[in-house]
């Protein structure tokens, strides 16, 4: 006879196992509790001159129905999943303004060394037709403010962290693979916009409204991308 049949617990944990949807530390912590409880429990029973499979099926009668278990431990996880999901928009949102306040900066070296056309001329979106100099200042007033808004939120999501740590509940590396993905996703576009402005407008005028968020976005992509790569790959 294998242990299984012969231990209504190990039955009833294989179960709690098998019905668990939770995340694995939740599921962990569930099944140690239920098993020490139920292991003390027929323990106790058994003393009191029952024999031990019979004390087994006693201790989990009175424990309950394993659904019943396990549907209260996945809404418990599913909050820890809502609000680790959120940290992780509120991690990537300020990365995403503090990456828009250092284009900012690289469209002041530009302006500096190529003239506000490279960045304030006409573009193919219709910006800078009208005010080179406006636009090209603009450009960098309102990134560098978008950055220091973004530095005021990773700020806070500094101070949550350290009040209330996270829980482990998102796969490793997953928020940086995401965080990688948007970096690259704007890149591609950045680079394509670049591209299509040079060769429509000739000269480089206002190409530099573009390629600055581009070299930014593509700094971004490398960092999180090395990010997850340390947290996805095995540590040798």
């Amino acid at each position: 006879m294998n242990s299984s049949s012969s231990s209504p617990i190990e039955d009833y944990l294989d179960e709690l196992l098998r019905r668990s949807h939770a995340d694995a530390r939740t599921t962990r912590r569930l099944l140690d509790e239920a098993g020490d409880h139920l292991f003390a429990a027929a323990a106790e029973i058994e003393a009191a001159g029952m024999v031990r499979v019979d004390a087994e099926r006693e201790a989990v009668r009175r424990l309950g129905p394993a659904p019943g278990l396990v549907r209260g431990t996945w809404r418990h996880s599913f909050a820890r999943l809502v609000a680790e999901t959120l940290r992780a928009a509120i991690l990537l949102g300020g990365c995403g303004l503090v990456a828009v306040g250092l284009s900012g900066g690289v469209v002041a070296l530009m302006n500096a060394l190529a003239g506000e056309q490279f960045v304030g001329g006409a573009t193919v979106f219709g910006t800078g037709r009208t005010a080179v100099r406006e636009i090209a200042q603009d450009a960098v007033a309102l990134r560098v403010a978008a950055g220091v808004v973004g530095l005021l939120v990773l700020a806070g999501y500094v101070v949550l962290r350290r009040f209330f740590p996270p829980q482990v509940v998102l796969p490793a590396g997953l928020v940086d693979a995401l965080g990688a993905a948007a970096f690259a996703a704007g890149a591609a576009v950045l680079i394509g916009a670049s591209v299509d402005q040079g060769v429509t407008t000739g000269g480089g005028h206002g190409v530099g409204f573009f390629l600055s968020g581009a070299i930014v976005s593509l700094a971004g992509a490398i960092v999180f991308s090395a990010r997850a790569t340390r947290a996805l790959l095995p540590s040798r």
